[in-house]
C-alpha cells in the first residue's frame, strides 16, 4: 500500500465492521468459561480505548494483559489472548469485495482503522479485500488513533492534497463524528447495501 498523491475522488473506509466482520460472541464465551461466570464487554468504544496503548504503538499487546485478566477478573496467558483476539474476525463483509473492485476504477480507497499488530497481521494475511485498498492510515503504526484529529489529517495530508475525502464510512459513531468535525463527508456504516446508496446518491453514475 504505498503512500501516493492522486487525482481521483478518495473514498475513506473503516476495516474492521465494514471491510471485514467481527462477533465477540466466541471471545465472550471463552472469558465467561475462564472466570465461570458470565463475562459482559464494555461498549466498541471503551474497548478501544483500553486498548489505546497497544493501538497506537506505545505498548505491546502481552504488557496490557494484567490489566486485562484484572478488569474482566479473569486468568488468561498472553499466548491464548492473542489466539481470543483473532477468533472474533468472522469473514469479509458479504459484497463489500465486489463493491470495491468496482469503486477502484474512478476512485482511489483508503483504509482508516484503529487497530493493533497482531489484528492488522492476521487480516492482511487472511483476507484478500484488504489488497483492493490505494493505502491505509493504520493506528499502530502512525503512533496516534481515531478520534485523534491528527490520524484524520494524516489521511487529509497523505492522499488528499490537504483537503478532505470525498467520502467516508466507520461502523462507530464516535469516529464518524470526529471526521464531521474534521469537515469530512462522513456516514455510519451500517450495511453493505447502505454504503452502496450512500456512494451512488452522492457520485451517480459514476459509481454505478
Amino acid at each position: 500500500m504505498i503512500h501516493s498523491r492522486n487525482d481521483k475522488p478518495v473514498i475513506v473506509l473503516d476495516v474492521g465492521g465494514v471491510l471485514v466482520g467481527f462477533d465477540l460472541k466466541p471471545l465472550i464465551r471463552a472469558l465467561s468459561k475462564n472466570r465461570g461466570d458470565r463475562v459482559s464487554l464494555p461498549p466498541l468504544s471503551a474497548i478501544d480505548a483500553l486498548f489505546l496503548p497497544v493501538q497506537t504503538g506505545e505498548t505491546p499487546l502481552d504488557d496490557i494483559v494484567p490489566e486485562l485478566n484484572a478488569s474482566l477478573k479473569v486468568s488468561i496467558p498472553p499466548d491464548e489472548w492473542r489466539d481470543l483476539l483473532c477468533s472474533i474476525f468472522t469473514g469479509e463483509m458479504q459484497g463489500m469485495r465486489e463493491m470495491l473492485t468496482e469503486l477502484k476504477r474512478d476512485f482511489y480507497l483508503v483504509g482508516l482503522t484503529n487497530t493493533i499488530e497482531l489484528h492488522w497481521t492476521y487480516v492482511l494475511q487472511t483476507y484478500e479485500i484488504l489488497h483492493l485498498l490505494d493505502g491505509c492510515i493504520v493506528s499502530y503504526l502512525e503512533g496516534v488513533a481515531k478520534p485523534d484529529p491528527a490520524i484524520y489529517r494524516m489521511v487529509s495530508d497523505r492522499y488528499c492534497r490537504g483537503g478532505v475525502p470525498h467520502y467516508h464510512t466507520d461502523d462507530l459513531p464516535e469516529y464518524v463524528e470526529a471526521a464531521r468535525r474534521m469537515g469530512w463527508h462522513s456516514e455510519v456504516f451500517r450495511s453493505p447495501s447502505q454504503f452502496r446508496n450512500d456512494v451512488l446518491r452522492r457520485f451517480g453514475e459514476k459509481a454505478g
